[in-house]
């Protein structure tokens, strides 16, 4: 009976036709085996020009750590996958996607044999892709900041006046002949905080429109978060005649990129004010708490609720039930990605009397 497995085509010329890169990498990290079209993607003459030569070598400086650890793990018997940025021989840069295990050689020494692909078309198509998105994504922060600005610049100018008040006192009492110390350092002291107040605002302002989506994740205190995100809501909260209340827990602290998560809190916020202008009552309650291994944040208003045939799309993007020019139709849509990101997700709890959404995350340890 014919062994057909083996005489259409030897090992070898399997190695040698395949379209991948196949190689075999010892311990150290020596190349001692690779076909044609590794050795086109490493830019290698033949095969004897770079027989045990280091491929650490030709792995970019930011993989290199890890491709090493990979290295040691797979001739260690483990099998594995890794995605990493190869440069060539002659200067190109390529991304990699390499399927790997460990192999025996003759001298009972255990190398790492593999598969890889080239995948730069796919990765710089993901690139682009998340690009776009987090241009989307700053857009949808600028926007829901839009809304609020209003307020905030009522929120400053307050202060100003107050402050512009205090100093016209203080030059009159200098001009007098005799000066109450006791109201000059009460002015002065008024003077400081509502400086100290204008400064928080300020600051506040630019670190919510700032570009953050390459900010590190840090543990963050959940009770500040919104304190700080509040205080650009709270004057137009006022002028609009809408009750806030928050109850945070002040031992919550979450692993997050802060800024994200105040866009979210502040993309609610923006909903639920659109959503109670045209009820008599107005209120937005913020409540965050532990719940077994979660933190739940909810905001509720005291709006008409979201309507069934509404319901089932409002996390889809650019979907929007407010007029023409009000509102990108981005802003759950991002507000849901930016949770999954942070392995949380975004909830519409149908079940509550009053609208209600729902962030859920995990705790920081």
């Amino acid at each position: 009976m014919k062994n057909s497995h083996l005489d259409l085509v030897s090992l070898d010329e399997m190695f040698q036709s395949t379209p991948s890169c196949l190689k075999v990498i010892s311990s150290r990290g020596e190349l001692l085996h690779m076909n044609p079209q590794g050795l086109a993607l490493a830019e290698a003459e033949n095969m004897e020009s770079v027989f045990r030569a280091n491929v650490y070598d030709l792995v970019a400086a930011g993989h290199r750590d890890e491709f090493i650890r990979f290295n040691r793990r797979v001739c260690s018997g483990e099998r594995g996958s890794l995605v990493f940025e190869m440069i060539g021989l002659k200067g190109s840069r390529r991304w990699m996607e390499s399927y790997a295990g460990p192999y025996k050689l003759q001298s009972g020494e255990i190398a790492h044999i593999a598969i890889t692909n080239d995948i730069t078309d796919r990765v710089e198509v993901e690139k682009e892709i998340l690009e776009q998105r987090q241009a989307l994504a700053n857009s949808a922060r600028l926007a829901a900041l839009g809304e609020f600005v209003g307020g905030i610049a009522h929120e400053i100018n307050n202060p100003l006046a107050i402050i512009s008040g205090k100093m016209a006192l203080l030059d009159i009492s200098l001009e007098s002949d005799e000066i109450d110390i006791t109201a000059f350092k009460k002015n002065i002291r008024e003077v400081i905080q509502t400086t100290d107040r204008i400064s928080k605002i300020i600051h506040n302002l630019k670190t919510f429109s700032r570009d953050s989506n390459k900010d590190d994740f840090q543990d963050c205190s959940l009770e500040k978060i919104i304190a700080e995100m509040l205080s650009l809501c709270a004057e137009k909260l006022r002028l609009s005649d809408i009750d806030i209340e928050c109850q945070i827990d002040p031992e919550i602290r979450v692993f997050c990129q802060k800024v994200q998560i105040s866009q979210v809190m502040m993309n609610l916020i923006n909903n639920a004010c659109d959503a109670v202008m045209e009820t008599d009552v107005r209120w937005i309650k913020i409540l965050g708490r532990r719940i077994g291994g979660l933190i739940e944040l909810s905001v509720s208003d005291s709006g008409r609720g979201i309507a069934e045939d509404v319901e089932e799309k409002i996390f889809d993007p650019f979907f929007t039930t407010k007029e023409l020019g009000k509102g990108t139709g981005l802003g759950l849509s991002i507000s849901s990605s930016i949770l999954s990101h942070h392995n949380g997700k975004l909830i519409h709890r149908k079940d509550s009397i009053n609208t209600q959404f729902v962030l859920q995350l995990p705790i920081s340890e």
